[in-house]
């Protein structure tokens, strides 16, 4: 015959106000965050299974990660791709990892279209540079092919355009005292490496070019 298992007491922790010390026929049993003494409604006096303290103590390391996940995004924005790699370097069990991910993405605390999105906008704010080159760095970031092409599609021609030519105005004057043919290079060398087309840098060269009054056309980038 089984013995019959009931709370017999719930204490907080004097060092984590979130977390409790559950006690099975007066002796102590787990513990477990807030959240899951909630969800899983332990009071004091409910009887309860060693398969239902299994559940529990599932649930509660699932919400260690959730816990784990939510302080890791609230820092700054991440795709799943990174947070992935943050937990799994926890060594939480990956099926927990999952489950964690798939409540964050329904929640939309996790949304890598959203991050890409805003990831072009910033770009473009604070850190100019071509397609090319953020296409790459959002895909080391692991956003999908899709929603990098949806974002990029907000970058027209002319805000390229404008980008690539702050970034050549600021290059060719480092270089004001060198001759065209140096400027030249070294401004279409810098904005090849910052992902501009060959298209693109050609245009800035020639306008480039006129702004600073010199008369032969440039050989190209």
């Amino acid at each position: 015959m089984k013995k019959t298992l009931i709370i017999t007491k719930i204490t907080k922790q004097k060092q984590n106000s979130k977390r409790y010390n559950i006690h099975v026929n007066d002796q102590y049993a787990f513990s477990v965050h807030e959240d899951v003494l909630i969800a899983k409604r332990l009071i004091k006096g409910k009887e309860i299974t060693n398969e239902d303290i299994e559940t529990i103590l599932k649930e509660e390391e699932e919400n260690k990660i959730w816990q784990k996940a939510i302080k890791y995004l609230s820092f700054r924005p991440r795709t799943r791709k990174e947070l992935e790699k943050y937990l799994i370097a926890q060594d939480y069990e990956q099926e927990m990892i999952q489950n964690v991910i798939l409540k964050l993405q329904a929640k939309k605390w996790l949304d890598d279209r959203r991050y890409a999105e805003e990831f072009v906008e910033e770009q473009i704010r604070l850190k100019p540079k071509g397609k090319k080159l953020i296409a790459q760095e959002m895909k080391r970031k692991g956003i999908s092919s899709t929603y990098i092409q949806e974002s990029l599609s907000k970058i027209n021609s002319e805000t390229e355009y404008q980008m690539a030519l702050e970034l050549a105005k600021k290059k060719a004057l480092q270089n004001r005292k060198e001759d065209w043919v140096t400027i030249q290079r070294k401004v279409g060398g810098y904005l090849r490496r910052k992902g501009f087309s060959y298209e693109i840098i050609w245009q800035i060269l020639h306008d480039l070019k006129k702004d600073l009054s010199i008369d032969s056309d440039p050989d190209g980038a």
